[in-house]
């Protein structure tokens, strides 16, 4: 019997195992919520595959789960492309991690001046610490561009502080983005 389940274990895990043809292919079609996962993050450590430490990296840029960049941003470093994802994808962390400290804490991140990104918490982190904003209430609302706007505001949730960024496209709530 144990020999049975041993095998028939062996033989599920073989089934369900993902490999570097899959993450492609969900990369192809946009699937980011499946490359974001444990599964992926395991398969490049595992491998030490830094095509698919990019991969997972935008994947999980692309839901928004910016913590999850630390790994694949510290096996980037052997070509220059790799160099350069590595240090937007830090940037992009020290920007969250600054304007958490500045809402949560109330420290003055003014004088911090970091590349120009083109990804909403980045603009919303150029905008915040340039002070181009209007504050009312503890909301911080600003103009990305020409149809969009959004509030960024702290907001407490089962005893933990989260930074919301609230955007507005023509005038209408568009997305809802949290990070702590």
């Amino acid at each position: 019997m144990i020999r049975f389940i041993l095998v028939f274990s062996i033989f599920i895990s073989s089934v369900l195992a993902i490999d570097v043809y899959d993450v492609k292919n969900w990369n192809d079609i946009g699937q980011y919520n499946r490359i974001c996962q444990d599964s992926v993050r395991d398969l490049f450590i595992s491998k030490q595959d830094e095509s698919i430490a990019n991969i997972y990296a935008n994947a999980c840029l692309k839901m928004d789960k910016i913590s999850e960049l630390i790994i694949p941003m510290v096996m980037l470093y052997k070509t220059k492309d790799q160099r350069e994802n590595a240090a937007l994808y830090s940037t992009i962390l020290f920007q969250k991690k600054m304007l958490y400290l500045a809402l949560a804490d109330k420290v003055d991140i003014s004088y911090i001046r970091t590349p120009k990104i083109n990804y909403v918490l980045s603009m919303v982190f150029d905008k915040f610490v340039q002070g181009e904003y209007t504050l009312k209430n503890n909301i911080y609302s600003m103009v990305l561009d020409d149809s969009q706007h959004c509030d960024l505001l702290m907001k407490e949730e089962n005893g933990i502080k989260q930074m919301v960024v609230l955007l507005y496209k023509d005038g209408k709530i568009n997305s809802v983005k949290k990070y702590w």
